[in-house]
């Protein structure tokens, strides 16, 4: 009878064998899938029989069935890892790193644990073949936690390695290497700094009052409030167990600058990891300077460096039209098809916004099929009324603690009426605004310090009178150089 059923067992598993053979030269996923399932069912009758045999101590029928058992999950093992090799060559590194841990799980080799560590580290942008000063350039505030747990989990499969194999030449580089790399990050304040932080709580009620908190943007909020429904509508359908579409959450976001977009996206992050799509919820901002590279070979780098900073949050790329504008030999393009495959790669733990000027941005997506069909939602940021713009500088004045006298208010908002006029695409919007401010306090540092040094009375420290906002007026109008430096300085910044 015993021979019965372990022939059976051995006839079925040899039948399952041949077949996972074929699915993996193949490469059919669905019938590897398939072929793992029959595997698991055929362990778990083997945990019958030998539940059984040991109701009756039948040791030796016991024995028979544990060594069935070892063969079997030799093979898992030795067919998880052929799978992580596969996964790795096509790149899919997050993926690779799950089959190398499910590889541990069946009779794993000491190899298997030095295989699943270097997963570890990659899928964090980390190599043990290369120096240590490499490898720190991809811990930053952002990555500085994950990374740690990483390297801590790293070395817990080395050590399992080296009780096994013993310490071995390649095994004690691998620890070395590890103790360098947590000696380094241990060495930067900011990064210990980082470490030390407590994750925030926030609610979604909350990211949402900090939205409608903003001045304008009527039509912006409204959208962002209608995504933020249709995600949690989606999550309440997933919960009944009913059909949902794929949460696609990239965005461009169309403006000219000031108009709140840098503002928006960091809120942006915070109401999808209130929503629990994002678990970091933080915001990466970016330029052209960040992604792209001048010499072959290295934008895909640059690209993927900051790909993984952005990781469980937003990526924001401001101007990103810019990627594919200069002429010549230029590596945008290589920039851009490394996003593509990232978002498609990391669909579920990092979401896009890409920013810029409304007509480039417009022509920029039209001319890249890649990114047209992966961004949804296209949001238009308007320009800001001056009664906004007016509005804006009395909340920023007081949020640096000064006051502002009517007489003064009067003036100011005759110098913004003067610059939406001449300048109405160009008037920077809310950088304007900023760096009014900034030259209104510096005529009222100039005028407190020369009142201090000819004796005169002293004068209260957070007015800004009708004195100082004509100061600012009349170096608006005498100073033509300053004037259109201003300007410049308005429209080189996307917020």
């Amino acid at each position: 009878m015993t021979n019965d059923r372990s022939d059976f067992v051995l006839e079925s598993f040899n039948d399952i064998e041949k077949d996972m053979l074929h699915a993996l030269n193949q490469q059919d996923e669905e019938s590897i899938q398939y072929n793992f399932l029959r595997l698991f069912r055929l362990l778990k009758k083997i945990e019958e029989f030998i539940y059984t045999f040991a109701q009756k101590s039948e040791a030796r029928h016991i024995e028979e069935f544990l060594q069935i058992r070892v063969k079997i999950e030799t093979r898992i093992s030795e067919w998880k890892a052929t799978l992580a090799y596969k996964s790795e060559s096509d790149g899919n590194i997050e993926y690779a790193e799950k089959l190398w841990f499910d590889a541990l799980s069946f009779d794993p080799k000491a190899d298997d644990y030095i295989q699943y560590a270097h997963a570890i580290l990659r899928n964090k942008n980390l190599y043990v073949n290369k120096d240590i000063v490499e490898n720190m350039a991809f811990v930053t505030n952002f990555t500085v936690r994950d990374i740690k747990i990483s390297l801590k989990r790293a070395r817990m499969s080395v050590k399992s390695a080296v009780s096994e194999l013993g310490i071995t030449e390649s095994t004690g580089y691998f620890l070395a290497w590890l103790d360098l790399m947590d000696k380094a990050i241990d060495e930067r304040d900011d990064l210990v700094q980082a470490l030390t932080v407590s994750k925030e709580e926030i609610t979604i009620d909350e990211t949402l009052a900090e939205l409608h908190q903003l001045i304008g943007m009527a039509t912006v909020k409204r959208k962002i409030k209608e995504i933020s429904d249709w995600v949690t509508f989606t999550q309440m359908r997933r919960d009944e167990g009913l059909k949902v579409d794929e949460i696609s959450l990239h965005m461009v976001f169309s403006g000219n600058p000031g108009t709140g977009k840098t503002t928006v996206a960091r809120i942006v992050a915070k109401i999808f990891k209130a929503l629990g799509v994002l678990k970091k919820g933080h915001l990466v901002e970016v330029g052209r300077s960040d992604l792209v590279a001048e010499y072959v070979g290295q934008t895909a780098v640059k690209t993927m460096k900051k790909i993984k900073e952005a990781e469980h949050g937003v990526l924001f790329i401001d101007e990103a039209y810019s990627l594919t504008r200069s002429g010549g030999n230029d590596f945008g393009i290589e920039a851009v098809d490394t996003l593509v495959k990232a978002m498609e790669d990391n669909r579920k733990n990092l979401v896009v916004i890409l920013a810029g000027y409304p007509d480039e941005m417009k022509e920029f997506i039209r001319a890249n099929p890649g990114l047209y069909s992966r961004f949804k939602y296209h949001i238009q940021f308007p320009d800001y009324s001056i009664e906004e713009l007016l509005m804006i500088h009395d909340l920023l004045l007081l949020d640096k603690q000064y006051k502002i006298t009517d007489e003064a208010r009067i003036i100011v908002q005759r110098m913004i009426e003067k610059i939406v006029h001449e300048q109405p695409k160009q008037h920077g919007n809310g950088r304007f605004v900023r760096n009014l401010i900034e030259d209104e306090i510096l005529n009222k540092a100039s005028l407190v310090v020369e009142n201090f040094t000819n004796g005169h009375q002293p004068i209260e420290l957070d007015i800004i009178d009708e004195t100082v906002a004509k100061m600012v007026e009349e170096g608006m109008k005498t100073d033509q150089e300053r004037y259109t430096q201003l300007l410049k300085s308005a429209t080189t910044y996307h917020r």
